[in-house]
């Protein structure tokens, strides 16, 4: 029998229900809002009038998704971490709200609401209050161009891939950090202001082998896009950055069309005429895959000040940091921003590493296997759902359910992080970020470029 079998079937229950509690209601408002609403509108007239609201509503689309998306998967995330970590820890968690403890979260996100706002003697009132806004915004827009990539650039989102996504993104994760030493300043308290301090030191640190991971690969995919980087990467996890395909992507069509059809002799045989050394720079560039995803995870976790990385807040030693002060709807946005900058990071990962929204079986694999009379049944009892209202589109729809998956795996690793590993030392933090990760992502980064450039030459 699994130990603790019970309680791993609670947590899938809760999640199997969370899931459809946050997706069920995002889909739904985003066909209401592009789809079914310009339909109507399209048949009581048409005009100019009528198709610039149409539009609108189309333009709106992602916007409202993401403002739907943010509380309800905000708040899944906080169980599905005290439900993980009992889990670990072998205690019960969460269990006396609703059934298993199902609507524990929502039951704390009420109380949190209805909490008096406070605002400390001597605290500089307005960089007091607008320190959470400029800390959540980012959660909002800055992430919007991986809409587009993980639904598979649906024509809903479409509007939201930019030639240069990749970019967006990473100047949008940068805004952050300015709202934590804000808000570390503002309080007038100085266990904030040491960890504001420390949130812009750490900062500092790894953002440079986050954003060197990242550009690394987009130097491997030739684009900033990030819906391209997720489309090279389709054909299974046999063509994803993290397992080589990615990292060869552009090299040679005789090398794509062998990982495509599964046929790694064929490869070896590609490479060998070449000669030993265009052999050397491929592996080289799949373990430096490797490496740029270990860099980026890492870097991440200190972005957003999970364990082992949350010196900033580190209950220890500074009582709760930099938001020590806050209280009310204030401490609940800096909340609701960490968890989404979680679910976040765990998106761009999945994008740039994991093939996206991508089946992880390779296509000749699903060649073999009888799937003719299940894809009948499904586009049987689908059809009215694609082809009348609209609601469905087949494309998009297995690729969102894919990215659903990829994500929160990813969100239960850095779960397990939490309830494995202890807190650094602020020196250790910066030791490992200066002296380790730092010259890695050089060498990493130097590495690709010479690689890339002797596989392209000779292979």
């Amino acid at each position: 029998m699994i130990p603790n079998a019970p309680e791993i079937g609670k947590l899938l229950f809760i999640i199997g229900f969370w899931i459809c509690a946050i997706f069920l209601p995002v889909w739904l408002v985003g066909w209401a809002v592009g789809v079914l609403l310009p339909m109507l509108l399209e048949q009581l007239g048409s005009g100019p009038e009528i198709t610039v609201v149409c539009d609108a509503l189309r333009a709106l689309t992602p916007i409202i998704s993401v403002m739907v998306f943010i509380p309800i998967n905000a708040m899944f995330m906080v169980l599905y971490e005290r439900r993980a970590l009992a889990l670990f820890t072998v205690r019960m968690g969460p269990n006396r709200v609703g059934p298993d403890g199902l609507l524990q979260t929502a039951a704390d996100a009420v109380k949190l609401l209805f909490k008096e706002d406070i605002t400390p003697r001597g605290a500089d009132a307005f960089m007091f209050t607008l320190a959470p806004i400029i800390f959540f915004a980012p959660s909002i827009f800055g992430a919007l161009p991986l809409l587009a990539a993980i639904t598979d650039n649906h024509n809903l989102f479409a509007i939201t891939n930019l030639p240069t996504g990749m970019f967006y993104i990473l100047a949008a994760a940068s805004i952050p950090v300015v709202a934590l030493v804000m808000a570390g300043w503002s309080s007038n308290n100085k266990y904030s202001l040491v960890g504001g301090l420390r949130a812009a030191a750490q900062a500092i640190s790894y953002e440079i082998p986050l954003v060197l991971s990242l550009v690394t690969v987009c130097l491997l995919a030739g684009t900033l896009d990030v819906v391209q980087i997720a489309k090279q990467q389709d054909g299974g996890f046999l063509n994803w950055n993290i397992l080589g395909g990615g990292a060869l992507r552009g090299v040679n069509a005789a090398i794509q069309t062998s990982l495509a059809g599964g046929n790694v002799q064929e490869v070896l045989n590609t490479f060998y005429p070449a000669g030993f050394l265009s052999a050397v720079s491929a592996v080289v560039l799949i373990i430096c895959a490797h490496i740029l995803l270990g860099l980026y995870l890492t870097g991440a976790c200190a972005e957003i000040n999970r364990i082992p990385f949350d010196l900033p807040e580190a209950e220890s030693e500074l009582v709760s940091g930099y938001n020590t002060e806050y209280s009310g709807i204030k401490f609940a946005i800096f909340f609701l921003a960490e968890f989404t900058n979680l679910f976040i990071v765990s998106s761009i990962a999945t994008v740039m590493f994991f093939g996206g929204g991508d089946n992880p079986i390779p296509q000749w694999v699903l060649d073999k296997l009888p799937l003719a009379p299940i894809q009948a049944a499904l586009s049987t009892a689908l059809d009215p759902l694609i082809n009348t209202l609209h609601l469905i589109n087949p494309d998009t729809f297995w690729a969102a359910i894919w990215v659903i998956a990829k994500v929160y795996t990813l969100v239960f690793i850095a779960i397990l992080i939490r309830g494995t590993l202890p807190r650094f030392r602020i020196d250790q933090l910066m030791d490992f970020g200066w002296k380790r990760l730092v010259p890695l992502s050089l060498i990493a980064f130097f590495l690709v470029i010479f690689a890339r450039v002797l596989v392209v030459c000779h292979g």
